[in-house]
């Protein structure tokens, strides 16, 4: 495995120009990008905490709950079924010297975006309720989000090859995606588990995320952070490998297919 591969300096500009076309090409879908999502965390909110009455963790509301939750989760699904696509989507690859690697930390770089907002809607909570947290704690969130970068990039380092191989691959990845979502506590606190279901919950690395994602708003015991941390960064490490494996077995023949 290269320490710096050669295409890492091209990375930045074609992101940015990602963004650009994204969020400046106009001003409706830029807006709608941010809405769209966010009209998402209003109705649950609505749904869940004003219909139902469902508590949620010290006091946090329901709104900022949601939306500290979906925006990441959307961030790292969107990587993910775009991974499933993108050889496919860019047959000319085959014909070329640009390298598949980059074409997936493309993707999952423009997708961090999203991500970024949802901590923006922690930060922007934590600023009007008055609250201090230290500033280790401020340290938690962008943590959490340099570490899901890199365990997206494994993973679609992954799911890239085997979605161009097994076509099929791709509407099995969006139901467990979505199954996933309710596997989360993206749509409700994690207190409201209890039993094997919490274990479960327990088990599941985006839980471990989302404890530092809202930490600012809800600052965990210094032994549940680095519980929190191990896990993500071990399972990074093992999507960062599994990756890599992946991509010594199969790019190639994946490649070949197009």
């Amino acid at each position: 495995m290269q320490v710096r591969p050669t295409w890492l300096r091209s990375l930045p500009p074609l992101v940015l120009a990602d963004l650009r076309r994204r969020y400046a090409g106009s001003a409706l879908v830029a807006a709608w990008e941010v809405l769209g999502p966010e009209l998402q965390a209003q109705t649950s909110a609505l749904v869940f905490g004003w219909v139902l009455g469902i508590p949620t963790d010290a006091g946090l509301p329901y709104a900022v709950l949601i939306a500290s939750g979906l925006f990441p989760w959307i961030s790292l699904r969107e990587a993910i079924e775009g991974c499933a696509t993108v050889l496919a989507d860019n047959r000319w690859i085959r014909r070329s010297r640009v390298p598949a690697d980059l074409l997936v930390a493309r993707l999952v770089l423009t997708s961090a975006a999203r991500g970024l907002i949802g901590l923006l809607v922690v930060v922007g909570y934590v600023v009007v309720s008055g609250r201090r947290p230290g500033l280790l704690v401020w340290t938690l969130p962008l943590a959490g989000m340099v570490i899901q970068v890199v365990m997206t990039f494994g993973l679609g380092r992954m799911v890239a090859p085997l979605g161009t191989l097994a076509p099929d691959l791709r509407p099995t990845l969006v139901s467990l995606l979505t199954l996933l979502t309710f596997a989360s506590p993206v749509l409700y606190p994690e207190s409201l588990a209890h039993g094997w279901l919490r274990t479960l919950l327990i088990c599941n690395p985006f839980t471990h995320l989302l404890r530092l994602y809202r930490a600012p708003a809800e600052p965990p015991a210094w032994q549940t952070a680095l519980v929190s941390l191990a896990v993500v960064s071990a399972t990074s490490l093992v999507a960062l490998v599994s990756g890599e494996v992946v991509r010594r077995r199969v790019w190639w023949q994946a490649r070949d297919t197009l």
